[in-house]
């Protein structure tokens, strides 16, 4: 069930949807807060959005691969080669996941809080780390800034600011890490043919 609180800054209701969140936007004012699973710690922020077309939506259902799964919120993402969109949901089995979608294509991962992240800059394109037995290629190297944010997240990254990531593979999988200003995170998924993911028609009733 939904935890019922108030938005800290207009008063606005807010209900917690899922015991992993931990950033919630106010629909009402757009004001972001914090959330430590009692209360709402207002930031100060607030979250504006571009909408950019895409299959998915706040609140969408549908399946991944035969399984489930809702959208709870996303965070869309400016970087030199334009914009990307990370949709936190939750997954049947699963908990927690990011439907990360950019220019068409999707892929799905979670947080990995055992696997350690290289410091940020002892790595480039074209090398290669370990962690946690995975052999990482990397891919590319960047800065990105976080340009919107609705619904709510489970992940401590805010509307302004600015990220570093580290974008790679190890075989199969997709490795990407996070270096923000409140935390580093490690995540590991697999992309997701577009035929396997099957979006429930909105209901606007």
């Amino acid at each position: 069930m939904a935890d019922a609180h108030h938005c800290p800054t207009c008063g606005a209701p807010l209900r917690i949807q899922n015991r992993f969140v931990t950033v919630v936007t106010c629909e009402f004012c757009g004001g972001v807060s914090l959330y430590d699973g009692a209360h709402l710690d207002p930031t100060g922020r607030t979250a504006g959005l571009v909408q950019i077309p895409s299959p998915l939506y706040l609140d969408a259902t549908g399946q991944i691969g035969g399984r489930a799964f809702r959208v709870l919120g996303r965070l869309l993402y400016e970087y030199d080669g334009g914009l990307w969109t990370e949709w936190f949901v939750e997954v049947e089995g699963a908990g927690k996941a990011w439907l990360i979608e950019d220019e068409g294509a999707f892929s799905i991962v979670q947080q990995r809080d055992d696997l350690e992240a290289p410091a940020f800059d002892s790595v480039s394109p074209g090398d290669r780390f370990q962690t946690g037995g995975l052999d990482v290629f990397v891919d590319e190297v960047g800065e990105a800034t976080v340009v919107g944010a609705e619904g709510q997240l489970g992940a401590q990254i805010l509307p302004g600011e600015t990220i570093r990531y580290i974008d790679g593979s190890a075989g199969e999988k997709e490795v990407s890490i996070e270096y923000g200003e409140l935390a580093v995170e490690v995540f590991v998924g697999r992309p997701i043919p577009r035929e396997s993911l099957v979006v429930d028609a909105e209901d606007y009733a």
